[in-house]
C-alpha cells in the first residue's frame, strides 16, 4: 500500500508524518478508521533527507497490511466461536453463553495488541522516496 504523505516533524531520527482526508479515498476501511487528520510515525530506513512539509511516498507491502487486517478484526471473530463453545460446556443459559462468546472476543484483541506491541516496528510504515 503506497500513500503520499507531508513530513510534520523529522527530528533525531524520528519522522511524523500525516494524510490529508482525500489519501483515504478509495479504501473500504474508511467507515471504521480513525486515524484521518492525524500524526503517525514512519521509518526511514533509507535515512532520506526529510524536513517539516516536505512531501513523501510511504509503503507497506499489501502481506503485511491484510495480515494486520485479520489480526484485528479476523482473529477476534474466529476466537468469538470457541468462547462461545467452552462456555456451554460449563452452562446451558444464552446470558453465560454470550459472555463467553464476549470474552472470546476480548481475547482476539487483547491477543492482537499484544503482538503489535511486540511488533511494532516491522508494522510501521517506510519512506520509499521523496515526492
Amino acid at each position: 500500500m503506497r500513500k503520499e504523505v507531508t513530513i510534520q516533524q523529522s527530528k533525531d531520527g524520528i519522522i511524523t508524518a500525516g494524510c490529508d482526508k482525500g489519501a483515504c479515498e478509495g479504501c473500504k476501511g474508511s467507515f471504521f478508521c480513525t486515524s484521518k487528520n492525524t500524526v503517525f510515525e514512519v521509518l526511514n530506513p533509507e535515512n532520506i533527507e526529510l524536513k517539516a512539509g516536505d512531501k513523501a511516498e510511504i509503503d507497506m507491502p499489501p502481506s503485511k497490511t491484510l495480515f494486520s487486517i485479520f489480526m484485528s478484526l479476523g482473529l477476534p471473530l474466529i476466537l468469538f466461536i470457541p468462547g462461545y463453545f467452552i462456555a456451554s460446556l460449563f452452562s446451558s443459559s444464552d446470558g453465560i453463553r454470550l459472555i463467553g462468546a464476549l470474552i472470546g472476543v476480548a481475547s482476539g484483541f487483547a491477543v492482537a495488541a499484544i503482538y503489535f506491541r511486540a511488533h511494532k516496528r516491522e508494522y510501521t510504515p517506510r519512506v520509499t522516496r521523496k515526492v
